[in-house]
């Protein structure tokens, strides 16, 4: 078969799984709490707003990130409406494409193989699928990231000053995304790659001058427009969303040194029990090496701040992706000779048979009843998922243990294999019922079909995110400011948020109020207003739906 003819055929077998992994049914579950409904509004609120430049939650000033994600969402919405699948289309374009230029540059810099090895393993990484259909600013940040580390690996490689000035554009979007962040990561692995390499004269031909002059154009007209219309946003977002975050445990997402550990190992598998000896076997390869000291790098780096959320490390997948497929590449067709290893592969998927015995376990059912009927309704959807998961493995088991000799092309198969089952059938769990657990979009129809204009929406004791994406109109928050501290300081705020004495007084007045809270401060209401003026109209997972009249 012809060159041309088998990059057709590897094209398609990408671009296929791709798509179907990224892209089909997103628009067919509602948005999650809280990260969904934060990213989905502010977007949303701009083009209410018709303010590009400061980012609203709520009509609340909202400075924690950049505004490059939103801006893309919200073309997203210009362009299909603004619905869940439009919102999710840029995380699942991101994810797309990162697999394609994962698979182009394999390609280019090593062979057809290593190329289609390297977008498999990426593609069907638990993680990276998961992350590329539930939204956060990582899947979008980790993009810009590594088509940067790509841009600088081609210029260490190639000299083609197109690549260096590439770089800089990648880094500067990769700022606008997520922040200065992007520039730490690189300067640190940069700095250490051109250690380890001795070559730390490389840096006179990295273009310094051109590449700060190309970087402050894209970054500095937002960075320069939003600090000087709003005088706290210097402070707020480099001091407390960088280093505060960094240094302290201020933001209350605390993890031990060794968080990220179980997060790589499982959001990379089952490919990631071949990290480690990949990382041995093809250190002494220069492209190589500073895809690993990244992925290094990045893992460190996240693992000694003190504010910890499991997609921090999202941008080293791509690298690890590409250092998998050259390790698979170079084994390709050999045979197992250590008999341990095959154990190893062989009790990794006996612990997957043996899933049931404590997921069927009487219980489970006892303490998913005492969270909520929600619960046990997913714990019974989820019973074929496990079933079939259980009864792969066992065949994976027999495979491994019975086989006299086996070939890594082999596994690499029967590994590619299980997780393509293992997200078909996250695909085609019933997602509705998983609905009722994380957002409110059952509560915002209910408002919807009820409540007035001239009515009130409150949110008591919390904030749902998406809430205000699902009913379009203002929410007042009663006690309660969380993330939107900040920006509640503003004058033009004030207004929209009320200290509990206040919320407590409208629900005695004459005002019709509806307000959304947790089920568990229902008792506090009825201490604080005996006379049964609380309607109960709705429930949803652990929110529930009053109206005062």
């Amino acid at each position: 078969m012809d060159k041309k003819r088998l990059l057709i055929i590897h094209l398609i077998i990408v671009l296929s799984f791709s798509y179907i992994l990224f892209f089909y049914g997103i628009g067919d579950y509602a948005l999650k709490e809280p990260d969904e409904g934060r990213y989905a509004e502010i977007p949303r609120e701009m083009l209410e707003l018709n303010n590009y430049i400061v980012p609203h939650l709520n009509h609340v000033r909202y400075f924690e990130k950049p505004p490059l994600f939103y801006w893309a969402v919200a073309a997203s919405y210009k362009l299909f409406g603004i619905n869940e699948w439009s919102f999710r289309f840029v995380n699942a374009l991101s994810a797309f494409l990162c697999t394609l230029v994962l698979y182009f540059t394999s390609r280019r810099w090593f062979n057809e193989r290593t190329a289609i090895l390297s977008a498999t393993i990426l593609a069907f990484s638990f993680g990276f699928f998961s992350m590329a259909r539930i939204v956060t600013t990582d899947m979008f940040f980790t993009l810009w990231l590594f088509a940067s580390l790509l841009c600088f690996l081609g210029f260490y490689k190639e000299r083609k000053a197109f690549f260096i000035y590439l770089f800089y554009v990648f880094l500067a979007l990769a700022t606008l995304t997520k922040g200065i962040v992007a520039i730490i990561l690189f300067f640190i692995t940069i700095f250490i790659f051109l250690i380890i390499e001795k070559r730390l004269a490389f840096l006179k031909e990295i273009r310094i001058t051109k590449g700060v002059v190309i970087f402050g154009i894209v970054v500095l007209p937002w960075f320069t427009t939003i600090s000087i219309k709003e005088s706290e946003f210097f402070y707020f977002f480099v001091i407390d969303q960088h280093f505060l975050r960094f240094l302290t445990s201020k933001h209350k997402r605390t993890g031990s040194l060794f968080y990220f550990f179980p997060v790589l190992l499982g959001g990379m598998f089952p490919w990631s029990i071949f990290i480690p000896r990949s990382i041995i076997a093809l250190w002494k390869k220069s492209e190589i090496r500073l895809l690993i000291v990244w992925s290094g790098i990045v893992f460190l780096f996240f693992s000694i701040s003190k504010s910890k959320l499991p997609p921090y490390i999202l941008p080293i997948f791509p690298a690890l992706a590409m250092v998998l497929g050259c390790f698979f590449d170079n084994i390709w067709g050999r045979i197992i000779q250590k008999k341990l290893e095959i154990f190893i592969y062989a009790f990794i998927f006996l612990v997957f048979s043996l899933t049931p015995l404590t997921y069927w376990h009487n219980a489970s059912i006892e303490i998913l009843s005492q969270i909520s009927k929600e619960s046990i309704d997913v714990f019974q959807n989820l019973k074929t998922f496990v079933f079939c998961i259980s009864l792969l493995s066992i065949m994976f088991t027999c495979f491994f243990l019975f086989r006299k000799s086996i070939y890594y092309n082999s596994v690499f198969y029967l590994f590619a294999f299980f997780s393509l089952i293992f997200v078909s059938l996250l695909l085609t769990t019933n997602i509705k019922t998983i609905d009722s657990l994380n957002t409110t979009k059952g509560l915002a129809k209910t408002i919807n079909n009820d409540i007035r204009s001239d009515d009130l929406l409150i949110n008591y004791g919390t904030y749902d995110q998406t809430l205000r994406f699902y009913t379009a109109r203002p929410i007042i928050i009663a006690a309660y400011k969380g993330e939107l501290e900040m920006g509640s300081k503003y004058n033009d705020a004030k207004g929209i948020f009320i200290d509990e004495q206040e919320f407590l007084k409208l629900l005695k007045s004459e005002k019709r109020v509806f307000t959304v809270l947790k089920t568990k401060r229902l008792m506090r209401l009825h201490e604080a207003i005996p006379d049964n003026k609380i309607i109960i109209i709705d429930y949803q997972g652990e929110r529930c739906l009053i109206k005062n009249r």
